[in-house]
């Protein structure tokens, strides 16, 4: 559980190369590519659904550091922990990263229901690669637990490690179930495509998983509201009523 993979060296310059940064790309990219197949195999333009995904991969990393911004705002009161120590928070990812798909498949005449609907699994596909980055980063780090699989982070720039006590390794919990509910999106066919429904399945399903791994999350930076809420879950909760919206809405289409 290294934050630095490795160091690259060109002379005299060094350059840590981070575990969580590589694994986030690689698995935008992993994300990309599942997206791109499905299309494909749905005799969408491949071409114009990689253009796609250039926009919602720079609006799903603007929307999460939206979103990190307003939590941390929001925690302390002042944008400037922000600003001087920027991070993402996911959950801005599927909005920003939807709006600009939307906007995209607007602008490049590719049908947005249809598209989310046969490639909606990679996301949760490249997200449960990136929770691995978090577990190797040492964020979004669990509860003090000394249970049999416990873990206890000792690398000095791991957020972790502070205090170094044995905790729930949740990243790995989020990551097995996500990538439990990409297989289920994979593998599960639709009767009828293009009504978005299967947008409406994702959102209950990860408001789920969600609501769940935080039980076990120990970072002060997810925010904890009423004593026992934190910002994610409340999140999941309005998501979860819209995926049953969407559902509610599709079934009666």
């Amino acid at each position: 559980m290294d934050p630095i993979l490795t160091v690259l060296r060109i002379g005299a310059i060094e350059r840590p190369i981070g575990t969580y940064g590589l694994l986030l790309a690689f698995g935008l990219l992993v994300g990309a590519v599942l997206a791109s197949r499905a299309a494909w195999q749905a005799k969408l333009d491949v071409g114009i659904t990689i253009a796609a995904m250039g926009y919602t991969v720079a609006g799903g990393l603007a929307g999460s550091y939206v979103a990190f911004w307003v939590v941390e705002f929001l925690r302390t009161g002042s944008p400037m922990t922000a600003i001087e120590q920027p991070g993402l928070v996911f959950y801005g990812g599927p909005l920003g990263g939807g709006l600009a798909l939307y906007l995209a498949c607007r602008g490049l005449g590719l049908p947005f229901r249809t598209l989310i609907d046969v490639a909606v699994h990679a996301v949760p596909a490249g997200h449960a690669i990136g929770r691995l980055g978090c577990f190797f980063g040492g964020c979004c780090y669990g509860s003090y637990w000394e249970g049999p699989w416990a873990i206890r982070y000792t690398h000095p720039i791991a957020p972790a490690s502070v205090p170094p006590i044995f905790r729930h390794p949740t990243p790995l919990y989020e990551s097995a179930l996500l990538m439990a509910f990409a297989w289920t999106l994979l593998l599960w066919r639709p009767k009828h495509v293009g009504t978005g429904h299967r947008a409406g399945v994702y959102l209950v399903g990860y408001a789920s998983i969600r609501t769940v791994t935080e039980l076990f999350r120990g970072d002060v930076v997810r925010g904890v509201y009423f004593g026992m809420i934190s910002t994610s879950q409340l999140i999941s909760l309005v998501l979860f009523l819209a995926g049953l919206a969407v559902l509610w809405r599709t079934r009666r289409a």
